[in-house]
């Protein structure tokens, strides 16, 4: 069996925010066929001006109906505690 060739994409980060998150997102194959994402930062050497890109290959990426999802767990919200009810005795 032959094994597939490795490769990946990037596109801009339409969810950037900060200056810490990535210029660039998403996926690389490794050569069994494993999805990762993939991020990238643009940079400038401040001694010459030429651009370069730092990039980081992060958690693997699960597919599910219809879409691909991280395997890293979701981040569970914690329920907001409710307004305590007004005493009815007051008498006004």
């Amino acid at each position: 069996m032959e094994a597939a060739k490795a490769g990946g994409n990037l596109r801009k980060n339409p969810r950037k925010e900060k200056d810490s998150h990535p210029d660039l997102t998403g996926k690389w194959t490794d050569q069994s066929g494993q999805q990762f994402w993939l991020s990238a930062w643009r940079n400038v050497d401040t001694k010459n001006g030429n651009v370069y890109f730092s990039l980081k290959l992060g958690d693997p990426v699960e597919q599910q109906s219809g879409g691909y999802e991280s395997k890293k767990p979701a981040l569970v919200q914690k329920p907001v505690k409710s307004v305590v009810d007004m005493d009815d005795d007051i008498p006004f």
